[in-house]
């Protein structure tokens, strides 16, 4: 057809969990911050220099008013509270703690590239001491590292304009005066970012789309048995309260917070994780939303058929007057930005996305739309220069062609060129293999429901006697627990090093109900969630992985969704004198299989070497200190042993692998230490977001 047209329907989700104990009036991790000074303002800041470009931006409400207090520099956040003081006032305590917190940051794309911070890095990595390593850097050095890691975490648009995060970011050292001047900079410019939103929305280049207030999943509180229906095999909580009348409260309160900061009502909302079933659906309806969104699995299990060409219009679910309008995401499409083309050159990864497009196009009989959803945030400390290229190169090549024209959420619903078809059967699920079990179904995430249904159940028994002030508080904090991220760290779904920073909050949340209440918490909520670190043998991969091999955990997220095996487990050391590998890591890119080994490979000399055996054949023979054998790339480290090799070397999906490390003949370990390990090639994964 002569005006086929291939409508790009991109939202943006911009989340994070809720970090603050409004009773303490402190935030207990400062992840909000420091993706606004680098993500918030500048990915929306990379589209406005494309004007013919639109998009949707997803604003969770708890995103909203967690950076609204930040704007204050003297903001009572526990990570800032301790950066302000000067090094020489730490406690040691405190100095241990912003010691591990001041190396969150990607290695390759935010350390590195500021020098100093790329020397302190080296020298805490280097060193053989085996104390407390918060003490190994002097407090000038601390200092500087402080400045460093602030600097790290400031975007583009910081960087190039403003005149004190550029007269700093290429100092050698750093005094107390200039930390609080960088501070009191980066507070003030949290102020815009909002305000940046909103002038974008009323010029119409943008929309601004939001969700349930404290990121629930709502087909769980409408109705814990959707959790079956999406997975007839997973376990409920042995109790659970009817969080039923909660929903609406998280629908209300979002929708007032928007009308507030924005002066409109919200057209659409991006359910929480993509979750929706068709009672969350109507509620949206019910409250004057006309659109929302979740995952193309979660439609193909609708329709029964995993035919891609039914992905390419819009759908309607719901009574008449009460239908909602769905658009299901391009999970390739999607996942390519959000893990694929970091690795890629920005040029070369935006021609391989128009190219994708184009394929779409032709094969379609009508106009397609394509729908692209993806978080907004944590993928871009992946590319390089927090994937300004990229965008550039995306926004430029898209713009160029006649064929592709954007759209906002709100207008892809509406337009009549786009084909649109009745849903009448809607399969409840999200966006991670169309069902509920990252939130439900393990022991630790039903604890945690089972730990909410008990307060709320006091909170019923004794709301009659408490006053107005009293009941809304009580409330809020039972809205905060029934956050989806919560349930994403219990279980053994996910890992952070802050699992138990995550759990303790949680409960402090229930903890803080309760004494609303004029009660003392119960001995189950006082008690951690988490009980144990064990974890099972093997674990498979949750994520791609994509490394360079440089022996050592470059970042927080870089293994993170690793297949792992626990070597102790398995016995693989020869005996308890020398366990050097302990864990066994690995995953898969679609381009190389990498692995790693973690323990303690300082008594490793340059003399060791590893053999690798693939499908009982040696595949590699090398020493540890050669950075790259003919087959494989390596590095070794005090900790780490890091590994990579093509993946088409393997050939088939399954496969066993085989490790022994060995030294002129003498055989140091094998592992596993019976057999081999059975792996297979795994490329569908339950793709996630993280904080």
């Amino acid at each position: 057809m002569a005006d086929k047209r291939l409508y790009l329907n991109v939202l943006w989700h911009m989340h994070q969990p809720y970090y603050r104990d409004d009773l303490a009036g402190r935030f207990e991790m400062p992840w909000v911050f420091l993706h606004g000074i680098k993500d918030y303002f500048d990915i929306p800041w990379y589209q406005r220099q494309f004007p013919t470009i639109k998009s949707t931006y997803n604003l969770v409400p708890s995103l909203i008013v967690q950076l609204e207090p930040y704007v204050d520099p003297n903001v009572n956040d526990r990570f800032l509270n301790l950066l302000r003081k000067p090094v020489g006032e730490l406690g040691k305590e405190e100095r241990v703690y912003l010691f591990e917190m001041l190396f969150f940051s990607q290695y390759e794309n935010m350390i590195q590239p500021i020098e100093r911070y790329a020397r302190l890095f080296r020298k805490v990595s280097s060193s053989k001491n085996k104390g407390e390593k918060a003490w190994l850097l002097s407090d000038e050095e601390f200092l500087d590292l402080e400045v460093c890691f602030l600097l790290s975490w400031c975007g583009v648009y910081l960087r190039t304009q403003s005149e004190t995060v550029a007269r700093l970011l290429p100092k050698e050292h750093f005094a107390q005066q200039e930390k609080l001047e960088l501070l009191n900079e980066l507070a003030a410019f949290i102020a815009t970012i909002i305000p940046a939103y909103r002038a974008m929305a009323e010029s119409g280049q943008i929309e601004i789309a939001t969700a349930p207030f404290y990121h629930p999943i709502m087909p769980l509180l409408m109705d814990m048995n959707n959790a079956k229906k999406a997975d007839p095999g997973v376990i409920l909580p042995e109790k659970s309260a009817d969080f039923h009348a909660e929903a609406p409260k998280h629908v209300a309160k979002a929708i007032t917070l928007y009308r507030e900061h924005f002066g409109t009502d919200p057209k659409g909302f991006w359910p929480s994780e993509g979750s929706i079933d068709s009672g969350s659906l109507m509620l949206y309806a019910e409250a004057g939303l006309t659109w929302a969104c979740s995952d193309e699995e979660v439609l193909f299990k609708s329709l029964k058929s995993g035919d891609r060409t039914l992905l390419y219009r819009r759908y309607r679910h719901g009574p008449d007057g009460r239908s909602m309008v769905l658009m299901f995401r391009n999970r390739r499409l999607s996942d390519a930005i959000g893990f694929e083309y970091s690795r890629m050159d920005a040029k070369k990864a935006a021609a391989d996305f128009v190219a994708k497009l184009r394929e779409i196009y032709d094969a379609s009989a009508h106009s397609p739309l394509v729908n692209v959803i993806l978080d907004g945030e944590n993928a871009w400390e992946y590319y390089p220069n927090n994937a300004r290229d990229f965008f550039h190169e995306l926004y430029a090549a898209i713009a160029s062609q006649p064929w592709i024209e954007t759209l906002t959420m709100r207008e892809a619903a509406a337009k009549e060129e786009i084909a649109e078809t009745t849903l009448a059967e809607l399969i409840p699920g999200s966006w991670i293999n169309a069902n509920f079990a990252i939130w439900v179904g393990q022991e630790e995430k039903n604890r945690a429901w089972e730990l909410i249904s008990e307060v709320q159940e006091r909170y019923h028994a004794k709301a009659a006697s408490l006053d107005e002030a009293s009941r809304i508080q009580v409330e809020n904090e039972l809205m905060i627990t029934q956050g989806s991220d919560w349930y994403w760290w219990f279980g053994d779904t996910h890992y952070t090093a802050q699992k138990g920073e995550f759990d303790r909050l949680f409960r402090q949340h229930l903890i803080n109900a309760c004494r609303l209440m004029g009660e003392e918490p119960s001995e189950a909520v006082l008690s951690p969630i988490i009980t144990t670190e064990v974890k099972e043998v093997h674990i498979l991969p949750k994520n791609p992985v994509s490394i360079r091999p440089d022996g050592r955990n470059s970042s927080f997220f870089e293994w993170m969704g690793a297949g792992e095996f626990d070597l102790e487990k398995m016995g693989t050391a020869m005996d308890s004198s020398t366990p050097y590998a302990k864990r066994f890591l690995y995953g898969f890119d679609g381009e190389f299989f990498s692995f790693a080994l973690m323990g303690d490979f300082a008594k490793l000399g340059a003399d060791t070497s590893v053999t690798v055996y693939l499908n009982g054949e040696i595949y590699a023979d090398t020493l540890l200190d050669a950075s790259q054998h003919d087959a494989i790339n390596l590095a070794k480290g005090e900790h780490f042993l890091e590994f990579s090799f093509p993946e088409h070397a393997i050939g088939t999906r399954q496969f066993d692998l085989k490790l022994r490390l060995h030294r002129q003949g003498e055989m140091l370990q094998d592992i596993p230490f019976h057999g081999s390990m059975s792996l297979e090639r795994i490329h569908a994964y339950p793709h996630h977001w993280f904080i």
